[in-house]
Parts: structure tokens; sequence; C-alpha cells
């Protein structure tokens, strides 16, 4: 199990509340990467985050690791601390998709730095 991130700086926490921003609008986001920085902006662990929404600490392992599929319910519960719901998205124009892309590109390329 990972350890918590309870000694993250504040900038580190502002780093990754701006990068949630970003991923949370995308009709494409992906759902670990999603998950993993919403807990580690509260600082939790797995298991601790897991019993603040009220699902069991594997599911939140397994989403985390790109496993499992999630019901609507779970993925509410799960997102329900930063008051997120999840819904229905109208398709991307071709224009938003580019720009969707060319984020996600840019994001993966600063990640590797």
């Amino acid at each position: 199990m990972q350890r918590v991130h309870r000694k993250l700086s504040r900038e580190e926490v502002e780093s990754l509340r701006k990068e949630l921003a970003q991923l949370v609008p995308a009709a494409y986001t992906n759902i670990p990467r999603l998950l993993r920085t919403i807990r580690l902006i509260t600082r939790k662990s797995q298991g601790e985050y897991a019993k603040l929404c009220g699902v069991s600490p594997r599911v939140v392992t397994n989403l985390e690791a790109g496993k499992g599929k999630p019901s609507v319910e779970t993925l509410e519960k799960l997102l329900r601390p930063f008051g997120y719901k999840v819904g229905i998205v109208a398709p991307l124009t071709e224009d938003e998709r580019i720009t969707a892309e060319t984020r996600k590109n840019a994001s993966n390329l600063m990640q590797r730095r």
C-alpha cells in the first residue's frame, strides 16, 4: 500500500489542484489519474480515502491501478469529497478534441521531466 502524502508542501498541493482542474472538464479523463490526484490532495492513504468515501480500500487500490470498472454509484462516492458528480458530456467538436489531446500530450511530457 502506498504511503500517505501528508508531507506534501502547499505548492505541491496547489499544483495537484491545478492538475485536477484540467482533468475534470475533459470528456475522456483518465479515471485512475483523476482519483489518485484527488486522493493526494486530501493527503490520505488509499485506505483512509476509501473510508472517507464509504468504499472498500480494494476499490480505491484497483481503480488507481487502472483495474476494474466502477459503477456510477461508486464513482459518485469517490468524487463526493470534492463536490463532483458523474454526468453525461456532449461529444467534443474536432477543435475541442485536438485541444484536449494537445493538453494531454503536454501534460505527459511535463510528467516525464
